[in-house]
């Protein structure tokens, strides 16, 4: 009986022996299978997401799953989330029973790409469903921490993860390379990313190369705190804010975050700046405080070597910004105030700008879904002058009123200096963008109110408004040079009449080059005034529907091509200044036509010096010899088409006098003329039977070319 029953049980032990091992045969294919038509749907469910698996390889202990990829309805091209590979450790016996225990789960190759519209997002659910939230109330069952599958890994690992957030409304990219991070079930979480970097569609952007996040307690996403070093933020060209460090932790109110950052300008030692503060990200909320000390900027020099800035040991600066966030509004204030800077650029003056100083505060807000950044208030204080500007600058994509997306631009700002002293205004600008002016002495006072309004939608119907008070103005004393009184008589002027090489000229009687108003054709100068400046008996210098005109084709244009000169700013330009493109020249240019135009210099006198010192042709200078080497007669005799011609070679003469050295006109100069005598006669300034006289008298220059300048190349000039 005995030997019988150890034969069963021998037997028993030995179909259990064989069941088990047919069991651990199929346990991967079994395991496998629980995980694609068990966890997974399970997982789907709970993030809302359809959740694709490439190879899925589970043995004793340890479960391999690779090329996952999560996807949604609001992704745009790319998945939410694809892994290449994850390894998941768990308790083998107690899987026999259906008792899932998992240890350790590494995650290698992650790649997120979240991204945020105006009106939607692919991560803003999925965020909720984690934290225990759907539909915006808490699910029922299950670990919260744990994705509602019931159970959670003792440890999870991600290595050279690659996280980019796109926000396509503000056109922010926020991307971070290298994340490596650690969680723990019994609490703490520890993240180190290698590079991150936030770029913007608007050119500042900022990169951090050691960014790390530690949480202690279990609730990681509460006690997180985010240190940051080795940061920079490139504002601009040649701006960079270096060295930024600092953290970033959970505040006492529930999803706030406390930001405390500071760091230097352009890799300079020490701090320069510090910001403080708190973000609400879920709520789009926050508030920032941002603070410069005052500092010389020789502890910057890195920062200025190739700059405009000049001499900058005595230059000082110290400011002040608050940033407050509102929803879609962000609001800014602040102050900076700065001293003893000198600056030297070609296109603002030949020589170093010293001693700027001022100070000045802004007010103003940007609606990020409007999309329209508002100027309620700057102010500048310098030399004892203030300035005050707003406006507003509405740009493409935003959302107008009504609810339609904006496809233009529109500016629209408005200048203000209340009334002062005329003399202070002069004085304000440094002396080296108004050398010329040095000597000046003014009485009245001057006020100034100019606004613009651009809508790129409708160029033409631009508005520019309002008064520069300068009229209020009066000289009660000029220096020598910019006397009108020496321009009312004979003066000498410096022309270049070979390369670099120039001479001293007489513009009066005592010229044999000379040629008083009296003896100039009328056609000269009615043709002068159709192509330069139809109303310059009339104005007082200036063109003022010019101005608006001139701005409209620049506009259209892209770029700054078309001026609003009057016949007044030319003869300033080349008689008493320089042909120089610079802001100081400008200036200059403006003061010195309002001085002769308000009464020191006659209409006709200043056409009659514009005549005879413009440039007709290289080295040839004055309407008299121009009219004897064009043609070979006197300026009085110049009819309508020889004016035209004179008018149409005005922007360039030394380029168009080869046309006289050839004794061929181009198509275009042709056509130019035709069209200059056509104006003529449509504004009244040709009778008929002046008209049908040029139409049927062509140009014939004269045969003469013995000139230098028909016999020598000079390439400098163009002359070849």
């Amino acid at each position: 009986m005995r030997r019988r029953w150890l034969l069963i049980g021998g037997a028993g032990l030995g179909l259990g022996l064989c069941v088990l091992l047919f069991f651990l045969a199929l346990y991967g294919q079994v395991g496998a299978w629980v995980i694609r038509s068990r966890v997974i749907g399970r997982l789907e469910t709970r993030l809302g997401r359809t959740v694709e698996v490439g190879d899925v390889d589970v043995r004793r202990g340890l479960a391999v799953l690779q090329d996952i990829v999560v996807k949604g309805p609001q992704d745009r091209g790319e998945p939410l989330v694809r892994i290449d590979r994850v390894e998941a450790e768990f308790a083998f016996w107690p899987s026999l029973v259906g008792s899932v225990e998992i240890g350790r789960v590494a995650v290698e190759g992650l790649r997120v790409a979240a991204v945020r519209s105006r009106d939607s997002d692919n991560f803003g659910d999925l965020v909720d469903r984690l934290r225990g939230k759907k539909d915006g109330a808490e699910s029922a069952g299950g670990d919260s921490g744990s994705g509602g599958l019931g159970v959670k890994p003792s440890e999870l690992q991600v290595a050279g993860a690659t996280i980019q957030v796109r926000d396509l409304t503000n056109g922010l990219t926020l991307v971070a390379e290298g994340v490596d991070a650690t969680a723990k079930r019994e609490g703490g979480l520890s993240v180190n990313m290698g590079d991150l970097a936030l770029l913007t569609s608007l050119g500042p952007y900022a990169s951090v190369q050691k960014v790390v996040l530690t949480a202690n307690s279990k609730d990681a996403l509460g006690t997180a705190s985010v240190h940051v070093g080795d940061g920079e933020v490139h504002l601009w060209s040649g701006m960079v804010l270096t060295g930024v460090n600092g953290k970033v932790a959970q505040g006492d109110k529930p999803g706030r975050l406390v930001i405390e950052l500071a760091g230097g300008y352009g890799g300079a030692r020490g701090t320069l700046w510090q910001a403080s503060g708190w973000l609400d990200p879920r709520a789009d909320s926050g508030s920032l405080q941002v603070k410069a000390d005052r500092f010389t900027f020789d502890r910057i020099s890195s920062v200025l070597e190739n700059s405009m800035v000049r001499d900058y040991k005595d230059t000082s600066v110290n400011a002040e910004l608050r940033l407050d966030l509102e929803k879609d509004v962000l609001r800014y204030q602040g102050q900076v105030e700065l001293s003893g800077l000198n600056v030297f650029h070609p296109m603002l003056s030949d020589q170093t700008v010293r001693d700027i100083s001022f100070r000045g505060n802004v007010d103003g807000s940007y609606d990020r879904r409007a999309k329209v950044m508002k100027l309620n208030r700057a102010e500048l204080a310098t030399g004892g002058v203030n300035y005050a500007l707003t406006g507003s600058l509405q740009m493409p994509d935003g959302v107008d009123p009504d609810g339609s997306r904006r496809k233009f631009r529109r500016l629209d700002a408005r200048l203000v200096v209340p009334q002062v002293p005329c003399q202070a205004v002069l004085e304000s600008i440094p002396g080296e963008l108004v050398p010329h002016l040095i000597g000046f002495e003014l009485t009245g006072k001057f006020a100034t109110d100019v606004s613009v309004d651009v809508d790129w939608a409708d160029l033409q119907a631009t508005r520019l408004d309002g008064s520069v008070g300068i009229r209020g103005c009066k000289v009660k004393k000029a220096p020598k040079e910019m006397d009108a009184k020496r321009l009312a008589g004979s003066f000498e002027h410096e022309v270049e009449v070979a390369p670099d090489t120039w001479e001293k000229i007489i513009i009066g009687p005592e010229s044999p080059n000379y040629a008083p108003l009296a003896e100039i054709s009328p056609f000269l100068v009615k043709s002068i005034m159709t192509t330069e400046d139809s109303s310059f008996y009339t104005h007082h210098g200036f063109i003022t529907r010019e101005f608006k005109s001139a701005l409209i084709k620049n506009l259209e244009a892209g770029y700054f091509r078309y001026g609003a000169s009057s016949i007044t700013m030319q003869m300033v330009k080349n008689v008493l200044l320089y042909r120089d493109k610079t802001l100081a020249r400008k200036l200059q240019e403006l003061f010195l036509t309002w001085y002769l135009e308000s009464g020191a210099l006659e209409k006709d006198r200043i056409m009659e010096i514009y005549l005879n010192a413009i440039e007709y042709g290289p080295g040839l200078y004055g309407i008299k010899p121009a009219a004897l080497q064009y043609f070979g007669k006197p300026p009085l005799e110049l009819g309508p088409t020889e004016a035209a011609f004179f008018s149409s070679i005005l922007p360039a003469p030394k380029r168009r006098y080869k046309q006289f050295c050839q004794d061929k006109l181009s198509i275009w100069t042709v056509k130019k003329v035709e069209r200059i005598v056509d104006l003529m006669y449509k504004r009244g300034r040709l009778t008929d039977m002046e008209y049908q006289l040029a139409q049927m008298s062509p140009l014939a220059f004269n045969p003469d070319k013995s000139g230098p300048f028909c016999t020598k190349k000079y390439p400098e000039w163009g002359i070849k």
